[in-house]
């Protein structure tokens, strides 16, 4: 799924270099190169997605952000953050800004393109969610909806694949006290869960010793229950061509090893 996207940095080379390679992936690019532009660019052209950078001068990309965030008409568009800032004090101003995800410079391709399609995609489902509650409302019909699905949810169900006690330990972990964690070490166990259970998200390890982790996501994308489903895998720096073909399968994102808590 393609879409439209505004890029937004001062400097020219860094827009044209995002521009690129957001073109190679049949994305169309809208830019601006300040603050005010990429308000005045937001409200005109309404992107699926917004790619912000943080250090700019006048307006910085905080205080974009939350105008964007304020907006009625730009509210619901995906923010991702580009920066140099790799302190967790950022990432938390960015977060409090509403910021939806962050890319950190040099901007990785394979990360650049995984996150703008992931939330590209995003905002099309919520989007079809949103007029259907519209039209609901509007012919006078219970359109089922639950307003709830429109707010932020601070715990979900999340199933965890891996066979490995070490590695999944250290999920465990990082996720603890925040979500519903369920552990399954074993993968064929793992797809009768999620096509009997309600889970969130799915943590699949790429490293799987007794399956091939990619079949199970091929198997989860095949069934009508979790094709829908988010996944996310866990995967080594090294192993870049088995996490681009999972990709290719419908992943949603990915972490690399060793994993920040804070990207976790």
């Amino acid at each position: 799924m393609t879409g439209r996207v505004l890029v937004v940095d001062d400097i020219p080379a860094n827009v044209k270099l995002l521009e690129a390679r957001l073109g190679a992936e049949y994305f169309e690019v809208v830019t601006a190169l300040s603050g005010e532009a990429a308000l005045a660019e937001a409200r005109r052209t309404l992107p699926d997605l917004v790619l912000l950078d943080v250090m700019m001068p006048g307006m910085d990309g905080f205080e974009v952000c939350r105008r964007l965030k304020a907006d009625p008409r730009t509210q619901h568009i995906p923010v991702v953050m580009v920066t140099a800032l790799d302190q967790i004090a950022d990432r938390v101003k960015g977060l409090e800004a509403g910021a939806d995800d962050f890319l950190t410079k040099p901007v990785n391709d394979t990360a650049l393109v995984t996150r703008a399609k992931s939330l590209v995609r995003l905002k099309a489902l919520t989007d079809e969610l949103r007029l259907r509650s519209v039209a609901g409302r509007e012919l006078g019909l219970d359109d089922g909806l639950d307003p709830r699905l429109f707010a932020e949810v601070p715990r979900g169900r999340v199933l965890l694949v891996d066979d490995r006690r070490s590695s999944f330990e250290r999920l465990q972990t990082g996720l603890a006290g925040r979500h519903e964690l369920t552990v399954e070490t074993d993968a064929q166990q793992a797809l009768f869960r999620v096509a009997e259970s309600d889970f969130d998200l799915v943590i699949v390890s790429l490293g799987l010793s007794n399956f091939d982790a990619l079949r199970l996501v091929s198997q989860m994308r095949s069934l009508e229950r979790t094709r829908m489903l988010p996944i996310l895998l866990v995967t080594e720096q090294e192993d870049r061509v088995r996490l681009l073909r999972g990709l290719d399968l419908g992943v949603n994102d990915y972490l690399v090893r060793p994993i920040d808590r804070q990207e976790l």
